[in-house]
């Protein structure tokens, strides 16, 4: 049996039973839809649902980051969306297949990505994925789906196996190259799932410093599962390579803050302070170089419940804490001109 991507089982837990959640926003009326034939025609059509969510006196989300599995059932997902308050959703599968399906069946509210790789199988020497890409973003794709890349070097390892780890690495690297020399020659940005840590941060942001024609969406912006892997990680460093790389965005997590513990200890949502308040560092962060960040759904397996929740923490948390230009371009001001290459004008 084929292994599943690392994110199929939280949309499968999703979708499966979220009206059951029984709480979220009511949804915003849209008029019935075709999938439109070209580019520019699905691009009217996500207007049209951003400029709903407006007319309703709604903050419209642009949800950056979300997995389909084959079995997702996608008219769960939108009504998830809209208890959640999402407008629009950028989706992405192994399957190619699949998204053409989901957005074909819901073309005003699901935005294509090209297919994600399950695995590493993305490092192929015979470069299939350049190839397969290419050919999906012909087909309309709007970026380049996510992408898992794993340098962590192994410090325990010794031997075999650490020989093993240091080509593995090499191997991830010299195709994430390849991949971004296609984003600048396409204009498409990537989507990247990447742990923050020493090696891993640096070599990226070498690669957008030798690359500068190429984007890149990151998203694990705010959590560091594992404090030693780069300790120097949070709001400082992250606003210092806004400045120096303009061609990185960062999907921020939707994560809740995390419990208190009595010991001290590292807490991996960097979101937020001890106790579950929104950070006044990462706040500044934020109003200082917007530009930069995005919103996106959590990668993690979920319960039902859970995924409204989640969404409401993070307009109640984050959201609401930002002034009210800052929050229209993390909601979706700076999705839209990721996605259209456009400044939203309505």
């Amino acid at each position: 049996m084929a292994r599943l991507h690392p994110s199929i089982i939280m949309t499968t837990l999703l979708l499966g039973g979220l009206l059951a959640a029984g709480c979220g926003l009511d949804p915003v009326k849209l008029a019935p839809a075709e999938a439109p034939a070209t580019r520019e025609g699905r691009i009217s059509l996500y207007r049209k649902t951003l400029q709903a969510f407006l007319d309703a006196g709604r903050l419209p989300i642009i949800d950056m980051d979300v997995m389909l599995s084959p079995g997702t059932d996608t008219s769960a997902l939108v009504r998830a969306m809209d208890r959640a308050g999402v407008a629009l959703t950028a989706v992405t599968s192994p399957q190619p297949e699949t998204i053409q399906n989901a957005v074909k069946k819901h073309p005003a509210r699901l935005i294509p990505l090209t297919s994600s790789p399950d695995g590493i199988s993305w490092t192929s020497p015979d470069r299939a994925i350049l190839r397969s890409t290419r050919r999906e973003l012909g087909a309309g794709g709007f970026g380049i789906g996510r992408i898992r890349m794993d340098l962590g070097p192994g410090l325990n390892l010794s031997g075999g196996e650490k020989s093993a780890r240091e080509a593995d690495i090499k191997k991830q690297k010299a195709a994430f190259e390849a991949i971004l020399r296609l984003s600048a020659e396409t204009g498409a940005a990537v989507w990247l799932e990447m742990e923050p840590e020493d090696d891993g941060l640096g070599w990226l942001e070498r690669q957008l410093r030798a690359y500068p024609d190429s984007t890149v969406v990151w998203n694990r912006t705010g959590y560091l599962p594992h404090s030693e892997k780069l300790p120097a990680y949070g709001h400082g460093l992250l606003r210092a390579i806004t400045l120096r790389r303009p061609n990185l965005y960062m999907i921020l997590t939707q994560r809740p803050s995390g419990k208190s513990n009595i010991f001290p200890a590292p807490l991996p949502n960097l979101l937020f302070d001890p106790g579950g308040k929104f950070s006044e560092e990462w706040r500044a962060v934020l109003e200082a170089r917007i530009a930069h960040f995005l919103s996106g759904s959590s990668l993690e397996s979920l319960e039902p419940a859970r995924y409204v929740r989640r969404h409401q923490n993070y307009s109640n948390e984050i959201l609401d804490n930002l002034t009210r230009p800052t929050r229209r371009r993390l909601g979706y001001g700076n999705a839209w001109k990721l996605l259209t290459e456009s400044d939203w004008d309505g």
